[in-house]
């Protein structure tokens, strides 16, 4: 049988907690192996790449982690000109993301020192598994080009925690760098210091779970992936499988969420006079005369079992269940004092 009590304020406490996870499929915060899907060239592989875990071919449970495009404002790499046949995708592509980050009247990305970068590579992390953002300072991405070239990349949120100055559509914004997050933050090429003629690696947005490359930053054969990017005019070079095919050399991303989870914490109290009474028909005997009366071990010193605890709204309806994990004595002789948790 249910029984009802009220809750005041004082059985109600709220607190707020951080709490940051893996952001990668089975909950891992680093994968080493990297797959596409063969039938996706058909659909939207001039466009973009869908990166997974696990082998799509061989795994049905496997689930796209992040995408990998590539964008140029005046859509080289791509096919279609002006009086040409093609959609020109990398022009898209730069246009949504331009759209998306930059501020109106914005035509060009800044990437450290230099602010007429017109290409950029775009790694957006799945939007189910980073929920709410990614974790600034929790995520490193290495790449490997051509030859024997690999870099380490990181964000500057640790030496720069509030972010660039850099006026965006979504805040902050911060410098893509060249580091490592093993054996502690280490970032060994600051932003400014990068050569003005490329500018730096890129820019992180973890609220977007977006980190954009800089390709002429990435092509630098001597501190880069010499990663080169093709800006051929009307050619269909699909420039985005080319940064795909650096991560899958590159054989290690590591990336966290953060989530502000908030959670209330509910009191239920059975004190000594409350709950001691059921409808259970084990807890009554029936007379002679049919009028059920309490069992004669329970009518003097009536127990019974607390099982389930539920919430209930103004209008008595039913907002949540709680099942204890075993039944709870409750007698006259006995209190019970029931946290209930609800995280949001």
């Amino acid at each position: 049988m249910a029984f009802y009590k009220n809750l005041t304020n004082e059985d109600r406490v709220n607190d707020t907690a951080i709490v940051t996870s893996g952001l990668f499929q089975d909950g891992a915060s680093n994968i080493t192996t990297f797959f596409t899907s063969s039938t996706q060239d058909v659909n939207t592989g001039d466009y973009n790449i869908d990166v997974y875990r696990y082998d799509p071919a061989g795994n049905a449970s496997a689930s796209v982690q992040f995408g990998v495009a590539y964008g140029h404002l005046e859509g080289s790499g791509s096919l279609g000109t002006v009086g040409a046949t093609g959609e020109r995708p990398s022009a898209a592509v730069y246009g949504q993301f331009n759209q998306l980050i930059n501020p109106p009247q914005t035509t060009k990305f800044t990437f450290g020192s230099k602010s007429t970068v017109k290409h950029f590579y775009a790694l957006t992390l799945n939007r189910a598994r980073i929920r709410e953002k990614m974790e600034a300072g929790g995520w490193e991405l290495h790449l490997s080009g051509s030859g024997a070239n690999r870099i380490k990349l990181i964000d500057d949120s640790s030496a720069n925690p509030g972010g660039t100055s850099n006026e965006r559509n979504f805040s902050p914004e911060y410098n893509v760098v060249s580091g490592t997050l093993v054996g502690g933050t280490s970032i060994h090429t600051a932003a400014a210091s990068e050569p003005a003629s490329s500018g730096s690696y890129g820019s992180f947005y973890p609220s977007l779970g977006i980190i954009l490359l800089n390709p002429d930053r990435l092509s630098d054969a001597r501190r880069g992936a010499k990663l080169v990017t093709a800006q051929t005019s009307n050619t269909d070079v699909r420039n985005h499988r080319r940064l795909y095919k650096a991560v899958r050399s590159g054989s290690y991303f590591q990336a966290k969420r953060e989530e502000e989870v908030t959670s209330r914490h509910f009191f239920v109290r059975a004190t000594a006079g409350d709950f001691n009474a059921t409808t259970n028909e084990t807890y009554y005997t029936e007379s002679t005369a049919g009028v059920k009366q309490i069992i004669s071990g329970l009518r003097t010193d009536p127990k019974t079992y607390i099982t389930t605890v539920g919430m209930y709204n103004d209008d008595n309806e039913l907002l949540a269940i709680a099942k204890l994990s075993q039944p709870i004595l409750k007698s006259k002789s006995r209190e019970a004092l029931i946290k209930v948790k609800l995280d949001f």
